[in-house]
């Protein structure tokens, strides 16, 4: 596997991730200062007995490694030329979120993908999360009867904060947007994940608190081709970060996060649902583990490379997240409502 991009989120999460998992070897890195993929080579692969190739040209990485897979940490406008690039040489692609700065470029990959007959994953990792699986089984299981509203949240003070020195987050040609496109896809993602596909979208996003050219704090409401309604919620204005959501269903309610990161799934009555409670959950997982969300996710990309599972999230639900966030943008800018109906 060859990895383009060592930023924060890809030598703090992703690259430990696939190092972590059986039969998956890293045998080159690529960054656009050869200087940065040394760095980080020489930290995470400081005990091991062979090293990655380093590149500063993605092309010629491609064409010299010739590897099986690749992952594209990069800024999101690199995302779909490299994904392109790499699904033409016959390579497997894990792309980091969002999937494309727009739906326009990220329709682009999902079709090289089914041409090229290529596994290509997007790293909305949130989906296996502790929490997050857990709410998902008891909504797939009818525990709490059928969904009809959520309230999602993701925030926190800013890429400037945990990414120093990685601005272009904050450059509308290379980013394509701000926290709606940056956090508003993992939390679009898992309202569609629990309730189904999204018909169409209302939104909002501002500048409340930043100097900068893209938007802080965006909300959306969603309507639900079920008939459910949703509200979600992005900020980078948020000191500290405050993350969460809440289901409403015709049997229960689910509360997960908030202020102490806890979960809570409770029938009609207020009582848990066996099987759900708080000493249950924690004994078949740690949230304190926060890069297991990432590894689960990198052994699902081994695993449907090798044809044992099915790629999840896959380039089309990467695809429609960004095609709900581009709805935000279009809404937020006339003022109307987006149909998203297919």
């Amino acid at each position: 596997m060859a990895i383009s991009g060592t930023g924060a989120i890809a030598e703090r999460a992703h690259i430990p991730a696939l190092q972590s998992i059986a039969g998956v070897e890293i045998v080159a890195l690529q960054s656009r200062t050869t200087e940065k993929a040394q760095q980080v080579a020489a930290r995470l692969w400081r005990n091991r007995a062979t090293q990655p190739a380093i590149y500063a040209d993605f092309a010629e990485m491609l064409g010299r490694e010739q590897p099986d897979a690749v992952g594209i940490f990069t800024p999101n406008y690199l995302h779909c030329e490299y994904a392109l690039q790499a699904l033409a040489c016959g390579a497997h692609v894990l792309c980091e979120k969002p999937m494309a700065p727009g739906a326009a470029a990220a329709r682009r990959m999902v079709d090289a993908a089914a041409g090229a007959s290529r596994v290509l994953m997007v790293t909305m990792q949130r989906r296996y999360g502790g929490f997050e699986a857990a709410v998902q089984r008891a909504l797939r299981t009818g525990a709490i009867g059928t969904p009809n509203f959520i309230r999602a949240r993701l925030s926190h003070g800013g890429p400037e904060g945990w990414a120093p020195g990685q601005g272009w987050f904050l450059d509308p040609q290379q980013a394509g947007g701000g926290a709606a496109l940056d956090l508003g896809v993992h939390v679009v993602d898992l309202a569609r994940w629990y309730l189904g596909e999204i018909a169409s979208v209302s939104g909002y996003t501002a500048r409340t608190s930043k100097p900068i050219e893209v938007d802080d704090t965006a909300v959306m409401l969603l309507r639900f081709r079920s008939g459910a309604l949703g509200v979600i919620e992005a900020s980078w204005a948020s000191q500290p970060g405050l993350s969460g959501l809440e289901i409403y269903a015709s049997a229960g309610r689910v509360m997960m996060g908030y202020p102490r990161n806890e979960l809570s799934i409770v029938g009609a009555d207020g009582t848990p649902v066996p099987g759900y409670s708080g000493e249950e959950l924690a004994a078949q997982f740690d949230v304190r583990d926060l890069l297991a969300p990432f590894r689960a996710l990198a052994q699902n990309f081994a695993d449907a490379i090798e044809g044992r599972a099915i790629p999840t999230p896959d380039g089309l639900d990467g695809l429609r997240a960004v095609e709900v966030i581009d709805a935000c943008y279009r809404s937020s800018r006339s003022g109307r409502h987006i149909d998203l109906s297919r």
